[in-house]
């Protein structure tokens, strides 16, 4: 929810997305397709499971009505990539939305290069200390 505000999402919105985005009204049924799709990859549906079969077509066949195939697979990559993002940042335990950071979020959409280098260098691993190489710099 915390990227949803940074983009200006009203709180009503992300609440409605959280609990029914398929019942919602101020969504198009592109952007529902769009996030079911993130839903079925997110939650490996895509695979079938015992008393459950692959939700994989009917998601397909959602975003086929609104996107080309290139669309898709450029809407597949975004998805993965935040997924393997939260499984990276969450195995390493790095929390990005601690109260400092998610008011970085809240003030910008953009991200200043220099400051999420900086705090990616003080993650646990590094003990606070920068290093470039094998030096230790700071």
């Amino acid at each position: 929810m915390t990227l949803g505000r940074a983009l200006g999402f009203s709180e009503d919105l992300l609440i409605e997305i959280d609990e029914n985005y398929m019942g919602s009204n101020k969504l198009t049924d592109a952007e529902k397709a769009v996030l079911y799709w993130a839903e079925v990859v997110t939650e490996k549906l895509y695979q079938d499971a015992p008393g459950r079969p692959s939700q994989r077509p009917l998601a397909i066949a959602k975003l086929k009505k609104h996107f080309d195939s290139e669309q898709i697979v450029e809407l597949t990559l975004a998805i993965g990539h935040f997924n393997f993002w939260n499984r990276f940042t969450d195995s390493l335990e790095i929390d990005l939305e601690d109260e400092k950071t998610r008011e970085k979020f809240d003030k910008s959409t953009n991200i200043n290069k220099k400051d999420y280098m900086e705090f990616m260098r003080s993650c646990w691993w590094n003990n606070g200390e920068t290093k470039i190489g094998d030096k230790n710099v700071g």
